[in-house]
């Protein structure tokens, strides 16, 4: 349709036209474009959500990733470009900031502790209004644990705040959307499986039959004591 860059170019999907119109900064209609006959359009998805999932590279020096609209919006099915008067609109009173985490971790998910649960699993964030950014502060923990059979496992921890600022058109404070801003801590944690020592055993062996014998002797003296005012009570009559 236009937009390759040189005559050996294919795009076999719709996705693939959408990034080659994309490259070339054009406005793209996918009416009449045989790769996108078959795509939802954005009528028949109205009041849906989206379900986003993937993977991210992030830095160790920290950072932050969003969800929130871009300038780069595109057009879809029969609906013409986007003025600035509706990507306003769009942005502030259409966008719902309202969301779901059903699963966020730093690492490898499931390879070492499948049946772990971290602090946002299955939370969700329900906002009022259309002029909301929720913003999560998360501090990441490096952690190491290491086991008797000497294997290791590097793992990471993470830590959570929450907050909610409220943008309007015009101040200057950002656009509605939930964002998540990552710190990487300069402190390590390490766990350290350890077997007790026959010492340690024996000391513990030591320390309770101290305990038993020390109590046993207690009482022994209480009632002996009894006994002796039993006694010098019956000589008295």
């Amino acid at each position: 349709y236009g937009a390759e860059d040189n005559d050996n170019e294919c795009c076999n999907t719709c996705d693939d036209v959408k990034r080659a119109y994309k490259r070339k900064q054009w406005h793209l209609n996918v009416e009449g474009v045989e790769q996108c006959k078959n795509e939802v359009l954005i009528a028949e998805e109205k009041d849906e959500g989206c379900r986003i999932y993937g993977r991210i590279s992030l830095s160790t020096g920290g950072g932050n990733f969003h969800f929130a609209p871009s300038h780069e919006l595109e057009s879809m099915g029969h609906e013409s470009q986007l003025t600035v008067f509706d990507y306003m609109r769009f942005t502030f009173e259409d966008f719902d900031v309202t969301h779901t985490i059903d699963y966020l971790h730093f690492g490898e998910k499931g390879k070492f502790f499948p049946n772990q649960v971290h602090q946002l699993d299955g939370e969700t964030r329900k906002i009022e209004d259309g002029h909301g950014m929720y913003q999560y502060y998360i501090q990441v923990v490096p952690t190491l644990y290491k086991y008797l059979d000497g294997s290791r496992v590097e793992t990471f921890q993470f830590s959570v705040t929450e907050h909610l600022r409220h943008v309007a058109p015009g101040q200057g404070r950002g656009l509605p959307g939930v964002f998540f801003f990552y710190e990487v801590s300069a402190l390590h944690v390490e766990f350290e499986e350890r077997r007790k020592g026959w010492i340690r055993f024996f000391t513990s062996v030591c320390a309770v039959v101290g305990g038993v014998f020390t109590f046993v002797g207690a009482v022994d003296q209480v009632l002996w004591k009894y006994e002796r005012m039993r006694k010098q009570s019956r000589m008295a009559r």
